[in-house]
């Protein structure tokens, strides 16, 4: 018990400071948060019929006329390893378990490094509360955070490894890493990696200097055994996602146009729309060094208005406080002037490869964080690093510096309370590296305007283009800047101060430790409480008691409108609506009620955004015209939009307290045609979209001719086509024809899953009209089905059932001969 007493004593501190820090929750509250809604919207249907049913669909129609919900809300049984998350995490309330997970994560892996105990605790929060991961938690990027919590102990369990203790590392990777996917935010997976292949470059430079290669191969050997376990045990997920992601937004395209922009995963600019500014890199040091979160400077800067000319004080006040150069931000990345500080002498004071391999992943994730500010490099990675074309938003990369810092900053204390001479080695070093940070912060407090402009291009042309027909626009553009530059230089230099002097606290500290080398302990906590007081002031700009709300103000995200009950009392079974007053394609509120021709979700099939970017966009802008005008043209401009037909988009919500207005040229669930135009590639058949009647024509892509061979379109008046049956992931239709008829179903096409029958017989369809499904139907009366039975989870399941089960069986055995281990260790030494 006195070994592990320190551990416990650190779990107890842990929880403690994440319930101080999440105190609402005692009084019944939660997180709002933006994410979590929008993820309510999306999973509704998947959840809804769930409930109703006891099954579990693979498949949702509520967004982007339909799509697979592997990365929605998809329930994967087989995994075993999952049960082990709530043992971690303790059973503990979001975002209480988040917080707790963080600290622990980051304090297992410096006890690893054989770290005391009190400086692995400081370690821990100095790393949870960056501000990076309060921010992921207010928006409601759970995964996320839940990714990085396993972070750091997959890095103990590789470290462990290469350090001798084979069985032991390999359990815990295993385990770890397990976890990490089972978190299901394969991006932050993908830096983690990044992160394992430096680590491992060092460790492969350490043996070769010290002739062990054989060591080194025996470990990564193990290591990669470690890996498949955790890929094996999460499969039904990684199989699924790698499945569908090839027909995603994350995969090539077929079309040729903008060909310079396309990677095969995503957009370039599409990547680095979220790029940091190379300056913007300095928040690392001074949270507000570009003017902090995308809000209104009035809002929390008072002080900064005080020297605005009266003129523009309004206006200064209600505009924005960031200037960086980011679309916009809830915030920036800071982890702490204390933790900079001590960074900054790890990098002059730390020795062996362990320095190389933090500083070089700083320095990556850093770089990469630039994007469009630093597209040469951005673009090595995106054409020759394999997957890193599959992920959006580069400014995440900062996760790994975020790591990186912390650990380097605490090996740095390590020495410093560990050698005794500590002074008397170091002190030109503690001279350079703390004199050049302290240094340059106060030439920013003093003079920030030398480090940063006050305004950015963008918001010069914006403003120009707002007050372009008064007198003299220049003049007026230019005198208002000055306002605001007044207002945001007082912000920059605030928080310069604030770093400066809590840098100037922590020099006092380790100086006086080092020269008269009091009690370990006090210098230790001292420095606890610097680094708490230091970050989470910063943190509860973000992240404080009014972002928590009533669970009940939680329960329902998005209320319903009146055009919304209007539409409930439809009783089809299966139609599309296209909400005008939502950001129709980023938007999860009307998911929540219906099934919309937008969504919310990152990773839509790729052939729909081509359709939202070729056809829904100049349709939804043709009818957003029309219904300002509202004349006698409203109806056939209505009636004459073919993408939204076909996708059989009923209702119209142009005000959500008036009723929709009803689309007559919806047309249903399925039809029959009379006319087939193929269409030579792609390319053709987006354009054609915009240019044919889909009542009566099909376009088909030459490469399904063969399934039209023999076939002879001719309209059939009679024949009928009806959905009788309607599940998310399983669709009866009835039809009746006096001839062979060719069938358009209003059904996004994705052949990895859906089998299509007709009388119970498995039958053939294929790609129609760029994103829907057709199929021949024989003449007569017929019962056409369609299912959604992907073969990827039905097989993954009993692999991942198999892998996790290995895993902890493995984990057992390595946890039973660790203890023979250390008992017989015990033993002898007695």
């Amino acid at each position: 018990m006195k070994k592990y007493l320190p551990h416990l004593i650190a779990v107890v501190v842990f929880i403690l400071i994440a319930f101080i820090y999440c105190a609402p929750v005692f009084s019944g509250k939660e997180l709002r948060q933006s994410d979590i809604n929008n993820w309510k919207g999306m999973s509704k249907e998947i959840v809804d019929f769930s409930e109703k049913s006891g099954e579990n669909t693979m498949w949702t129609n509520s967004m982007f006329g339909g799509m697979p919900a592997y990365q929605i809300s998809a329930v994967y049984v087989g995994n075993l390893i999952q049960y082990l998350d709530k043992v971690f995490t303790l059973w503990l309330p979001t975002p209480l378990s988040y917080i707790f997970l963080l600290m622990a994560g980051f304090y297992f892996l410096l006890i690893t490094m054989k770290v005391e105990s009190s400086i692995s605790i400081l370690g821990a929060v100095a790393f949870a509360f960056g501000t990076y991961f309060l921010l992921f938690m207010v928006t409601g990027h759970n995964s996320k955070v839940h990714a990085l919590g396993y972070m750091a102990p997959v890095i103990a369990g590789v470290i462990l490894t290469y350090r001798g203790r084979i069985l032991a590392g390999t359990a815990i990777t295993a385990v770890a890493l397990a976890l990490e996917l089972f978190a299901n935010h394969l991006q932050i997976t993908y830096y983690l990696m990044l992160i394992v292949v430096i680590l491992v470059i060092t460790e492969l430079y350490k043996a070769v200097n010290e002739k062990r290669i054989g060591d080194f191969v025996k470990a990564s050997a193990m290591l990669g055994i470690a890996a498949l376990l955790a890929v094996s045990s999460n499969v039904t997920n990684l199989w699924a996602t790698q499945e569908y992601g090839k027909y995603s937004t994350r995969g090539p395209s077929e079309l040729t146009a903008n060909k310079e922009n396309q990677t095969t995963g995503l957009d370039r600019d599409y990547i680095t729309d979220w790029s940091y500014g190379i300056g913007e890199s300095l928040t690392l040091l001074i949270p507000d060094f570009k003017g902090g979160a995308s809000e209104p400077i009035g809002k929390n800067n008072k002080d900064a208005l005080k020297e605005v000319d009266n003129v523009f004080r309004q206006n200064v006040s209600s505009f924005g406080a960031y200037f960086g150069d980011q679309p916009f931000t809830g915030g920036p990345l800071y982890v702490g002037a204390v933790i900079i500080l001590l960074f900054v002498i790890g990098v002059f004071v730390v020795r062996g490869p362990v320095k190389w391999w933090l500083v070089s992943a700083t320095a990556l994730s850093l770089m990469l964080s630039w994007g469009h500010n630093f597209m040469s490099f951005t673009n090595l990675f995106l054409d020759y690093v394999p997957g890193y074309d599959k992920f959006r938003a580069v400014t995440t990369t900062l996760v790994i510096a975020q790591f990186a810092i912390p650990l380097l900053a605490i090996l740095a204390l390590v020495k410093m309370v560990n050698e005794k001479d500590f002074l008397q080695k170091n002190k030109k070093r503690l001279f350079y590296s703390g004199g050049t940070i302290l240094a340059l912060t106060f030439l920013i407090a003093v003079s920030p305007g030398t480090f940063t402009d006050f305004k950015t291009e963008r918001e010069v042309e914006q403003v120009m283009q707002s007050v372009k027909d008064q007198q003299n626009p220049r003049e007026l553009v230019d005198n208002f800047f000055d306002s605001v530059s007044k207002a945001r230089e007082h912000i920059v230099q605030s928080d310069a101060i604030r770093s400066f002097m809590f840098m100037i606290i922590a020099a006092i500290v380790i100086f006086t430790f080092l020269r008269f080398r009091y009690k370990k302990e006090y210098f230790i906590y001292g420095l606890l409480v610097l680094v708490m007081f230091d970050l989470v002031s910063v943190d509860r700009r973000y992240l404080a008691s009014d972002d928590f709300v009533k669970k009940s103000a939680n329960v329902v995200p998005f209320p319903m409108t009146h055009a919304d009950q209007f539409i409930k009392q439809d009783t089809t079974q299966s139609y599309r609506v296209l909400n005008l007053t939502a950001n129709i394609f980023n938007d999860a509120s009307t998911s929540y009620y219906h099934q919309s021709i937008g969504g919310y979700h990152g990773a839509k099939l790729k052939r729909y955004k081509e359709l939202i970017d070729y056809s829904l966009t100049r349709e939804v802008s043709a009818l957003s015209s029309a219904f300002q005008k509202q004349d006698s043209t409203r109806e056939l401009i209505m009636y004459s939009q073919p993408a939204l037909n076909m996708l059989n988009a009923k209702y119209f919500i142009y005000n959500p307290d008036a009723p929709p207005l009803q689309n007559k040229g919806a047309l249903g669930n399925a039809w029959f045609v009379s006319a087939i135009k193929f269409v030579p590639n792609s390319d053709s058949e987006v354009v054609s979209v915009n240019s044919f009647n889909p009542a009566t024509t099909v376009l088909v892509d030459d490469r399904y001719k063969d399934k039209l061979s023999g076939f002879t379109a001719n309209a059939d008046p009679n024949a009928v086509i009806q959905l009788t049956n309607y599940k998310p992931n399983h669709l009866i239709y009835k039809t009746s024809a006096a001839s062979e008829q060719l069938a358009v179903f209003s059904e996004i096409y994705y052949d990895k899953g859906w089998i299509a029958m007709i009388d119970g017989k498995t039958t053939d369809y294929f790609r129609a009209d760029y994103v829907l499904r057709s199929m021949r139907i024989p003449a007569g009366d017929h019962t056409v089905e369609f299912k959604f039975e992907p073969e990827v989870v039905s097989i993954g399941e009993k692999i991942s059932f198999a892998g996790s089960a290995l895993i902890l069986l493995f984990a057992a055995f390595a946890a039973w001969s660790e203890f023979k281990r250390k008992r017989s260790v015990t033993t002898d030494h007695s």
